[in-house]
C-alpha cells in the first residue's frame, strides 16, 4: 500500500523524529535513494562504526558534494553526532547533508548530546493524517481509525488477528516501556 506522507523535505541536514511505526524509515527510502545509509539497527554496521568511529568519515568524504548520508535510529549511537556536527562545521551545511532518524528526541536529550543547534532542522512523523490519506485516495473509514488508529502498518494490515498482534506487541513493547521511563524520570 502507497500512502502519501505530507512532510516537507528540508533542503539541509534534518532530525527525523516520530514514535516507532510512523514510516520514518520508508519515508526517507523513498526520498533519499542514492544516500549513503548507516542503519544502526544492524548490530554488525553499528559494531563496525563503534570500532573504527574513522571509518564513519571516511566513507562520508568520499561522497560528493550535495550528498545525503541518512543514519537511522541514531539514538543507538549518539555520540556519533559530535562527528556530524564537525563535519557540517568543516565542510558546510551543503557539502553534505545528514537524515537523522530516532524515535525519541527527549532520550537524546537526556543523554546530554549534541543536537545540532542551528545546524539541522526537525521534522516529525506521525500517524497517518486524514489529508495523507486524501492524498493517496484511500478511502477515510472513520470507524477503521476509531477503532485501530492511524500507524501505517495497522492501517494496511488486512487481516483483524494481525492488527491485533501488532497493536499488542506495540503496546507492550513500546508504549509501557516509554511510560515506565518517562515516569522514572519525573520522580
Amino acid at each position: 500500500m502507497n500512502i502519501f506522507r505530507g512532510l516537507a523535505a528540508p533542503r539541509r541536514s534534518f532530525f527525523l523524529f516520530g514514535p516507532r511505526g510512523t514510516g520514518k524509515t520508508t519515508w526517507l527510502r523513498g526520498l533519499l535513494r542514492n544516500a549513503l545509509w548507516f542503519n544502526f539497527l544492524r548490530t554488525q554496521e553499528l559494531l563496525a562504526i563503534t570500532q573504527d568511529p574513522n571509518s564513519f568519515r571516511r566513507k562520508i568524504e568520499s561522497l560528493t558534494s550535495g550528498s545525503w548520508v541518512v543514519i537511522d535510529e541514531i539514538q543507538r549511537y549518539p555520540t556519533i553526532l559530535n562527528e556530524v556536527h564537525d563535519i557540517i562545521s568543516t565542510y558546510g551545511e551543503e557539502h553534505y547533508r545528514f537524515a537523522l532518524t530516532g524515535s525519541s528526541a527527549r532520550k537524546l536529550k537526556r543523554a546530554g548530546v549534541n543536537l545540532l543547534a542551528g545546524r539541522a532542522a526537525r521534522r516529525s512523523c506521525f500517524p497517518i493524517t486524514i489529508h495523507e490519506l486524501q492524498q493517496s485516495e484511500l478511502p477515510l473509514q472513520i470507524e477503521h481509525r476509531l477503532c485501530w488508529g492511524a500507524l501505517p502498518r495497522v492501517f494496511a494490515e488486512p487481516d483483524t488477528a494481525g492488527k491485533i498482534d501488532f497493536l499488542e506487541a506495540y503496546v507492550e513493547t513500546y508504549l509501557k516501556e516509554e511510560i515506565k521511563e518517562e515516569a522514572l524520570i519525573r520522580r
